[in-house]
């Protein structure tokens, strides 16, 4: 297995690409037993039932539960700000929030007093709510559907993590959440990208699993400035929401902020108030020479497809390589089929094809799949092969800018939700980043110019396409093309709806 690259860019400063919970979580585990004062995180899942991987952090316990009973008992302050989630709309989020929260009262409990004032947990609901107009639209089907989940759900499960969700309250309807991922140890270390923490999200990098537990994402492990960037930015997020006024931005953290709106009568969406994220991507594209690469969970954006597309026609030299799941997650796996799952699939065709419009043969898209034949053929399979679900939320311009963060290419992280990105600028860094995509992707013994800027394109598009049509076995790497006709009966366009709701 190929360890992750530390890489200096002209200084001391550390700084580390993470593919897969393989790689994250043990350097993640190793920062955490290094801290001296503080640890501040910021999560949209994080169970300390989780399992600790490296060796430093399996000597003093198997979960992050003893990790965290370690650092309390050694005097560390530990601050968790953990999303929560609307209780209808969301409840298995809004449970599993819920279930943190217990296993916080839990650990204080063991570590004794002094060690449990050291630890803060904050479930942090955010306040951005529907309108009056739009909860009475909605209000039937929310009623029925709260009702389905409260019969479905146990006492002691209402009572103790599906907190709120009550037939006799009238339903808020919060349909903003917070998104990011990321930690800060000692305000000298950053550990961010688009990975939470729990036994859902462990995968190893040859991603030898049944399809359904596969889950591909990348971190980045920083020291220097961009930590304590990242703190300030967990310590005020809440305070600018709450307030509808965003500090300026920074150098090294890009966000996405958004706030309730001040008169929301008629409004389903909230006020974004910082949308750095994509700015920062829509600059990419049209500063872009020679190279776009793009890894996302979701590609729904069809400002950010018009800005590529615009850009593509304006530079006949830009090329694009696009990294996208087969199927979303809660589709190929969860056989999601309501109508948001619907609205993403087709908003998602829009966007590729205004790409394939704009780039037409400089586009290579393509989808991760494991190297073995699938016993079926579903939506679980592509290529003859079952899928890789794909996590990632990556962009890399040329060989000067990159951004790693956890923001998916739709208008809800564009515009809504609670977004966190690292900017990365130097080029020995964004290097670093691209030669980690490349390990992650392709097996090992790829040649110079799968790596290099000036052919990867031509040679990865070559070899996704070969992928496309050899058996599994003789197979050069994960990657195959994107189809992106699959479940195409499925979509449905929702004319006059927001496309930030997906």
């Amino acid at each position: 297995m190929d360890t992750p690259k530390r890489q200096n860019s002209g200084s001391e400063h550390r700084f580390e690409v993470l593919t897969t919970a393989q790689e994250a979580w043990p350097a993640f585990e190793r920062a955490v037993l290094g801290a001296k004062q503080e640890v501040l995180c910021g999560f949209r899942a994080f169970d300390f039932k989780t399992g600790l991987r490296s060796k430093e952090a399996q000597d003093i316990g198997t979960t992050w539960f003893d990790l965290l009973a370690h650092v309390l008992l050694r005097g560390v302050q530990v601050r968790l700000i953990l999303s929560d989630f609307d209780p209808v709309l969301a409840t298995p989020l809004h449970e599993m929030t819920w279930r943190t929260k217990r296993q916080v009262a839990a650990l204080k409990e063991v570590v004794g007093q002094e060690a449990a004032n050291r630890l803060d947990m904050a479930a942090s609901l955010h306040p951005a709510r529907a309108g009056f107009v739009p909860r009475a639209m909605f209000m039937p089907a929310v009623l029925q559907k709260m009702k389905k989940q409260i019969k479905k759900l146990s006492t002691p499960r209402l009572e103790r993590e599906a907190v709120g969700l009550d037939k006799n309250q009238w339903p808020d309807l919060h349909t903003v959440t917070h998104h990011q991922k990321l930690a800060v140890i000692d305000r000298a270390l950053c550990y961010i990208g688009g990975l939470d923490l729990n036994e859902r999200r462990f995968d190893t990098k040859d991603h030898a699993r049944e399809a359904h537990q596969t889950w591909s994402d990348v971190q980045v492990v920083v020291e220097g400035p961009e930590a304590q960037e990242a703190a300030e930015h967990l310590e005020r997020f809440q305070d600018q929401i709450k307030s509808g006024d965003a500090q300026p931005e920074g150098k090294h953290i890009r966000r996405t902020l958004s706030s309730p709106r001040s008169a929301a009568f008629w409004r389903l969406s909230p006020k974004t108030i910082a949308h750095e994220i994509e700015d920062d991507h829509i600059a990419a594209f049209h500063r872009a020479k020679h190279l776009i690469h793009i890894e996302t969970q979701y590609f729904r954006s069809t400002r950010l497809a018009e800005e590529l597309g615009k850009a593509a026609h304006n530079n006949p030299d830009l090329h694009l390589i696009l990294v996208l799941p087969s199927l979303p997650e809660e589709v190929a796996f969860g056989g999601h089929r309501d109508l948001d799952a619907r609205y993403g699939l087709s908003l998602q065709a829009e966007c590729i094809k205004m790409v394939d419009d704009g780039f037409g043969s400089r586009a290579c898209l393509a989808s991760p799949v494991q190297p073995r034949t699938a016993s079926r053929e579903d939506e679980t399979t592509l290529a003859g092969s079952p899928v890789i679900h794909v996590h990632n939320k990556v962009l890399v311009q040329d060989t000067e800018f990159a951004l790693v963060g956890s923001a998916n290419l739709n208008g809800r992280s564009m515009r809504w939700d609670t977004e966190a990105a690292l900017r990365i600028s130097s080029p020995e860094r964004v290097n670093t980043l691209r030669q980690a995509l490349a390990r992650h992707w392709w097996f090992d013994a790829i040649p110079h110019e799968a790596r290099d800027i000036a052919t990867l394109h031509a040679w990865w598009k070559d070899a996704v396409k070969r992928n496309g049509v050899c058996r599994p076995e003789a197979r050069t790497g994960f990657l195959v093309p994107h189809d992106p006709d699959q479940l195409s009966t499925l979509r449905q366009p929702l004319p006059g709806v927001t496309e930030d709701i997906v």
